[in-house]
């Protein structure tokens, strides 16, 4: 790792000449596995963030989505979805028997499932390896998403054992402890530029992304796709609850969302409701993409790979 490490915050973007007619030209979608969706941001795949009615309609209107894996909603979720015939059936997995033991069920039951995300909070771990193996056994057709990492060298070998695309940051959420409770952390702009640098697969950035501006700079440090969760969590729709006025915003690895306090890593937050509905939200994203492509000086997503950037420290 360098010495220097960036948060998105430390950077800004330098304008480049553009030819761009008119900012709503711009094309902010991109293929993703064998998908073609309307823009590169995706709702984490937490409680508090994502549920079957945002999933259903984030399918339906060509955004992608990863819904979360707790409360046994795992094959409830991919049984109806199968059943209504979904455009994205994409899901959480863990690496622990019972989430093996879903996969088996939905694998006999004949289902498809086209996204499968492991996720856990150490991803550079033999588990998750083994878990790998399992999917691709089970499901040899699905694109695998597997972390979280924060180094080269797990992205290599996350790809080198299957995975389809590398979900990298770790301790980089607002609602994440992690860093703070374990000392592990790497910042979210240099982390990606790190992992980016030897991928050869799609990188995912999950967390730290709390403007839009923020997109434009994870897509220039080199992920394909951008999760947020504080962003969505903050719809007046969400699946967060409203608590006097503010919704309630809550870590995978809280003590909230485990049910239990034990190695807890993720903060129980009250964040401000934005006001506006997700399908608002996704507008005004994709508005805020168009107008960081004009001034990238392209006309679609390719155009960030040759943006360069000033740094504040």
């Amino acid at each position: 790792m360098k010495d220097i490490s960036l948060y998105y915050d430390d950077i800004y973007l330098v304008p480049q000449y553009s030819e761009l007619k008119s900012r709503s030209g711009a094309d902010t979608s991109l293929t993703f596995g064998n998908h073609k969706f309307k823009l590169p941001i995706v709702p984490s795949n937490m409680k508090a963030v994502i549920n079957e009615e945002w999933s259903k309609w984030l399918s339906e209107n060509e955004y992608f989505y990863v819904m979360h894996r707790f409360n046994s909603a795992t094959v409830p979720f991919v049984r109806n979805a199968n059943t209504e015939n979904w455009k994205t059936i994409s899901i959480s997995t863990g690496v622990n028997e019972e989430s093996l033991a879903e996969l088996e069920i939905l694998k006999n039951d004949g289902c498809r499932i086209d996204f499968i995300t492991i996720d856990v909070a150490h991803g550079h771990h033999i588990k998750v390896a083994e878990r790998i193996e399992d999917v691709k056994t089970l499901f040899p057709n699905t694109f695998i998403i597997a972390g979280n990492t924060s180094s080269p060298e797990a992205t290599e070998e996350l790809e080198q054992w299957g995975a389809d695309a590398t979900k990298c940051l770790i301790g980089t959420g607002s609602a994440c402890s992690t860093k703070y409770q374990t000392g592990f952390h790497v910042p979210s702009f240099s982390c990606i530029q790190e992992c980016a640098s030897v991928a050869k697969k799609p990188i995912v950035a999950d967390g730290g992304a709390k403007y839009y501006g923020d997109i434009a700079k994870s897509l220039v440090a080199g992920a394909t796709m951008v999760m947020s969760g504080g962003m969505f969590a903050a719809c007046s729709d969400s699946p967060a609850p409203e608590i006097n006025g503010k919704k309630r915003y809550f870590g995978n690895a809280s003590a909230v969302a485990k049910g239990k306090n034990l190695h807890v890593e993720g903060f129980d937050l009250q964040i401000e409701d934005a006001g506006i509905s997700l399908e608002e939200r996704l507008n005004e994203i994709h508005q805020a993409l168009q107008s960081s492509i004009s001034y990238a000086g392209g006309w679609d997503l390719r155009c960030f790979q040759h943006v360069k950037y000033v740094r504040l420290k």
